[in-house]
């Protein structure tokens, strides 16, 4: 058995004496003999509340612990769910509590999620993690590799992926309804938070409540300043993905999911205001994936952040310009083909042709396709859906499963690749490598010092 171990992390005060010594693998549970999952919740006060919420509702789930670094912004839920045990370090929850938890959600900062994600899969922990799945292109592949090999089930938090739209976008694409792909938009209005070429603010005393140290986890020390917390460390390089990592996960779902995208070969990429402390204000990614569905097949999918709407409508095809300036679709994705075109909303939902008076046309002449696909029992409840898999046992896997969330994140993270490379990007998925600029690998593993334990799967 080895120590999980990363310099300064371990060195926090929180654990209260020595380091935990893990095991190759605890016995995967499925459930307790009350029929129920028993499952802690890491990031309890922000968006992990959420889970918190949905999972006291699940009548096979059990709450039996919560976890959050700042109790200030945990009393909330704390105060409601005065009965269950509370912890600010997950490792010592985990070890306190290894018999009693059989599942754990990971709400925490992006940086945590790959750490904690991959300590509780190797105790044997199903696992939920928001999203983005985690940091680097390296994590995320780890990530999956160790859900595989352990037998946990596991799901990212992307609620989107619960919806029919993917489903319905996949029908349009398999019918033939929308042609040769051509293109694909993608775009969001984040960042919503500060980020850009800024200046790192100066620092400011560190609340009480607030256990700093762990909540740096395995990032580099960083100076503490009150705008970082509960929301803008998005922005930030050393704990966030910006805006392609925070949302491309959502809006490009559609996209994957329904023509079942590999890894691009080509990545291109401009962004405006960026610096070592803060990812760009503004940003747009270019992506080139072989594809049999694609025209000549090869499907272009376009990435733009930091602006309401399109920040180039005019290189869309065959849509209303007014509709690319309505200001509720300030995050969506068109999907164009050489016949339709369909549009989808932020979570991948509400899949219409446009124009819309001619989507509905087709669907009064019963021209659109067939629901063929199942759809999710739990419309808006993925929590549901993990739960679901874990009591299945081997019999099913959460459609949102590591295996799926990796190769998703990765497209997002690419982008962030791309912005630092200055030039377009080669990509060879199968060696995790960019051929015509080696000097840029770097940024697809881990920026930390993880210890071999990590690395060893």
């Amino acid at each position: 058995m080895k120590k999980i171990t990363r310099r300064n992390f371990v060195k926090s005060a929180a654990l209260a004496g020595a380091f935990m010594i893990l095991p190759s693998c605890a016995s995967v549970k499925t459930a307790r003999a009350n029929g129920k999952v028993n499952v802690a919740v890491i990031g309890a006060g922000g968006r992990g509340m959420a889970s918190v919420r949905a999972l006291a509702k699940n009548p096979k789930a059990q709450l039996v612990a919560l976890c959050d670094v700042d109790e200030e912004r945990a009393a909330k839920i704390f105060s409601e769910f005065p009965n269950i045990k509370r912890y600010y370090d997950f490792r010592k929850m985990l070890d306190e509590m290894d018999k009693d938890i059989d599942a754990v959600v990971v709400a925490t900062p992006d940086h945590m999620h790959f750490p904690i994600s991959s300590w509780a899969m190797r105790m044997g922990k199903h696992v939920y993690c928001e999203k983005p799945l985690a940091r680097t292109v390296w994590e995320t592949r780890q990530m999956a590799k160790l859900a595989k090999k352990y037998g946990v089930k596991t799901q990212m938090g992307n609620q989107g992926h619960t919806k029919d739209g993917w489903r319905a976008a996949k029908e349009l694409v398999d019918s033939g309804v929308l042609g040769e792909i051509e293109d694909v938009y993608s775009w969001t209005d984040r960042p919503i938070w500060p980020q850009g070429n800024i200046p790192l603010p100066a620092a400011d005393p560190i609340p009480a409540s607030l256990k700093y140290d762990l909540w740096l986890g395995v990032a580099p020390k960083t100076q503490y300043f009150k705008k970082l917390l509960p929301f803008n460390w998005r922005g930030l390089r050393n704990f966030g993905t910006g805006a392609s990592g925070d949302m491309a996960v959502h809006v490009m779902d559609a996209a994957y999911s329904s023509m079942e995208l590999d890894a691009p070969y080509r990545i291109e990429s401009t962004q405006e205001g960026m610096n070592d402390f803060y990812w760009p204000s503004k940003s747009t990614s270019h992506q080139w994936f072989k594809n049999p569905r694609g025209k000549d097949g090869v499907i272009r999918i376009h990435w733009y952040d930091g602006a309401p709407g399109l920040n180039k409508p005019a290189e869309v095809k065959r849509v209303p310009h007014e509709f690319l300036h309505d200001k509720r679709l300030d995050n969506g994705t068109l999907i164009v083909g050489t016949k339709e075109t369909v549009f989808l909303d932020t979570y991948g939902g509400n899949a219409r042709l446009l124009p819309l008076t001619h989507h509905r046309d087709m669907m009064k002449a019963g021209k659109l396709p067939a629901k063929t696909l199942p759809r999710s029992k739990y419309p808006d409840n993925p929590w549901a859906e993990w739960i679901d898999a874990i009591l299945a046992g081997g019999e099913e896997q959460s459609p949102a499963n590591f295996g799926y969330a990796a190769p998703l994140t990765e497209i997002s993270l690419l982008n962030m690749c791309a912005m630092q490379a200055g030039k377009p990007l080669e990509y060879d998925s199968q060696k995790m490598s960019f051929t015509n600029a080696p000097e840029m690998n770097k940024y697809l593993y881990s920026l930390y010092d993880y210890d071999e334990s990590f690395l060893n799967l």
